[in-house]
């Protein structure tokens, strides 16, 4: 996951850099959103995707030895 694509998905803008209690204050607002035990059983497989999704941008930012070069060590892209 790229470093803009974790900003976006927890509501920041692309090129921000946000604090570390920034990032947490607005992963804890996404998962409690999104958390997939609050939607029907029909649209849970969604709403586990984005949950999963959020709590690795999450992982991306939380942070600065996560990311290097705009690109998270170890999560999606690990050959950037």
């Amino acid at each position: 996951m790229q470093g803009d694509e974790a900003r976006l998905l927890l509501g920041f803008p692309p090129n921000s850099r946000p604090t570390p209690s920034q990032v947490k204050a607005a992963y804890r607002k996404k998962v409690w959103e999104s958390h997939p035990d609050l939607f029907p059983v029909h649209e849970k497989l969604s709403a586990e995707s984005k949950f999963k999704l959020i709590a690795e941008a999450y992982a991306c930012l939380r942070s600065a030895q996560a990311c290097f070069k705009d690109s998270c060590n170890g999560l999606r892209n690990k050959n950037k």
